[in-house]
């Protein structure tokens, strides 16, 4: 994965991601820690909520994380295809390293396996774009 890649996707901590429902779209915002080694994002979330539901009936996913801004230059950003599971304890580790506050809370821990990754960082001009994939 491109050094720019990981540097952004460690620098954020916000993503929102869309499962497919009944109607079509549903989509949920989660914070997120990421883990290099395999390439995943490491979520933290309620079983019983919807989007947790409809990713384990359909663990395919996309996820976007932006940085917004007025300037047209500043604005950076990734689009994601991935795939859902449970996570296991070396994952779970990674995203309480980072959000020891989470072990508060109640909730699992879920990994967004990164399959296709497009990344934008309007510094590098427009046309510029960085795709990754498995």
């Amino acid at each position: 994965m491109d050094k720019l890649i990981t540097k952004f996707l460690q620098n954020n901590q916000l993503l929102s991601f869309g499962v497919i429902d009944d109607d079509g779209v549903y989509s949920a915002s989660c914070y997120y820690a990421f883990d290099e080694k395999n390439i995943s994002l490491l979520i933290k979330s309620d079983p019983e909520s919807k989007h947790i539901k409809l990713a384990d009936k359909n663990p395919k996913i996309a996820i976007t994380i932006a940085r917004d801004s007025k300037k047209l230059l500043l604005i950076k950003g990734v689009q994601i295809k991935a795939s859902f599971a449970k996570s296991n304890n070396d994952e779970k580790e990674i995203y309480y390293s980072r959000f020891p506050f989470a072990k508060l809370g109640t909730g699992e821990i879920y990994t967004l396996k990164i399959l296709w990754l497009k990344y934008t960082d309007n510094k590098l001009l427009v046309s510029n774009k960085i795709i990754f994939a498995k």
